[in-house]
């Protein structure tokens, strides 16, 4: 009898380890067209979406894109940010805010008018602030009432510095200049391919009208007088200007130091303290020379450039050549609530307008900082705003409830122009 059944068995496990062959002789079979097949899909879709740009707009090239108006480079835009490279243009954007502070003009306003205290909530609330702004302002259709009710809200902050002579109208160029030309240098230095022409002239047309909104005078730039055929023209020009007025003004002081330590301090608050100086490190590593030079930040080790180096070379094999085109990522303006309050989605150190959603709170990453003592969104009561926040009160204390009546007919006039036109045909 148990002959018998050792039988069975061994012809059992015989018949299993015949079946394990056949499967992975044929998964072998298939692997290898599989994975060529993949290949080729890699090939025939990852620049569909850029070639496919061209074809939507093909009314435009046959003049060099002259006549581009404000809404087609909104549409396009937002592709770059939502598909294309969404990672490399956020990060770019919050680069853009940074280098402002290797100008000792810029950087010695924000600390005497005490963006940098001692326990670091108003440095967070200003960054909160100005990324809610550049959200509504850029994210949301460029004729929108939040678009405008965002610029607005810009405008009435800086004419209260502009006013007294406290920003020039140069630094207000040059920041401008920041948003408009960081995005498409980051992406040649760290994506899979670099920003067709078609997308550049998007970029100048959408910033040259936001500039407008801003009321930024153009009058530096050579073609001021003469005008500019699209947009590519202008950011031309633009960042000519801006290599020159950096090359003269971003120059080491104690005020970009202060406003640099504090910034890379936020940007790295979720690393543990014995990672910190391994991203400061990195930190460096990625800034022009120039500019780590005028922040007083010493030279990392060659070790982070090489790692830097590497990791974006592999980063760029594996987009271009083994990867899909990305899904449309949810980087979105906020949805209003019913009182037509908005939420942001992140935050750096303190949560500012985040929602206290089970999410926030009681996910494994909020158990890991509230373990590391840090807030959680709806810690502390209202401190942190957790109800949301309109564009019109946003800002420092001393703007707080004021520009009501100044901001409603800026608005008023921002409509009247008409935002979504093409910039360059009324010159």
């Amino acid at each position: 009898m148990e002959s018998t059944i050792l039988q069975h068995l061994t012809f059992g496990w015989e018949k299993i380890s015949l079946l394990i062959q056949a499967a992975s002789s044929q998964w072998k079979l298939y692997l290898g067209p599989s994975l060529l097949a993949y290949l080729d899909l890699v090939l025939l879709l990852r620049f569909r979406r850029a070639n496919r740009l061209y074809l939507r707009y093909s009314h435009l090239s046959k003049d060099g894109f002259s006549g581009m108006t404000v809404d087609e480079a909104f549409a396009i835009h937002n592709d770059l940010v939502q598909l294309e490279f969404p990672k490399v243009v956020s990060t770019a954007t919050v680069f853009a805010l940074f280098k402002t502070y290797g100008i000792p003009s810029v950087s010695s306003l924000l600390v005497t008018t005490g963006q940098i205290p001692a326990d670091g909530r108003t440095g967070t609330k200003r960054m909160a602030d100005t990324g809610a702004l550049l959200l509504e302002a850029v994210l949301n259709p460029p004729a929108s009432d939040r678009a405008i009710a965002a610029v607005a809200r810009i405008n009435y902050i800086h004419d209260h510095y502009r006013q007294r002579g406290r920003i020039s109208d140069a630094d207000m160029l040059y920041t401008l200049s920041l948003f408009a030309l960081e995005p498409s240098r980051w992406v040649g230095r760290l994506e899979w391919r670099q920003m067709t022409d078609l997308e550049l002239c998007a970029l100048g047309v959408l910033w040259k009208s936001i500039g407008e909104a801003m009321e930024i005078p153009y009058d530096v730039l050579p073609s001021y007088r003469s005008g500019w055929r699209n947009g590519l023209e202008w950011l031309h020009e633009l960042g000519e200007w801006s290599s020159v007025y950096e090359g003269a003004h971003m120059i080491p002081a104690t005020s970009n130091k202060r406003l640099a330590d504090s910034t890379i301090d936020r940007l790295l608050w979720k690393l543990p303290v014995s990672m910190k100086a391994v991203g400061k490190n990195l930190v460096a590593a990625l800034l022009e020379d120039k500019l780590r030079e005028a922040m007083l930040i010493e030279k990392p080790p060659a070790t982070y450039y090489h790692l830097i180096h590497t990791f974006v070379s592999v980063r760029k094999f594996v987009l271009r050549y083994l990867s899909l085109p990305r899904i449309r990522r949810k980087n979105l303006p906020p949805i209003p609530t019913p009182s037509g309050r908005l939420h942001l989605r992140r935050y750096r150190v303190h949560p500012w307008y985040v929602k206290p959603t089970f999410k926030n709170r009681w996910s494994l990453s909020a158990w890991i900082l509230w373990f590391q003592g840090e807030a959680l969104p709806g810690d502390d009561g209202q401190r942190y705003c957790p109800e949301g926040f309109l564009s019109s009160e946003v800002g420092p204390s001393a703007f707080s409830g004021k520009g009501l009546k100044e901001m409603a007919e800026m608005r008023q006039r921002l409509s009247e122009a008409g935002r979504g036109g093409c910039p360059f045909l009324s010159q």
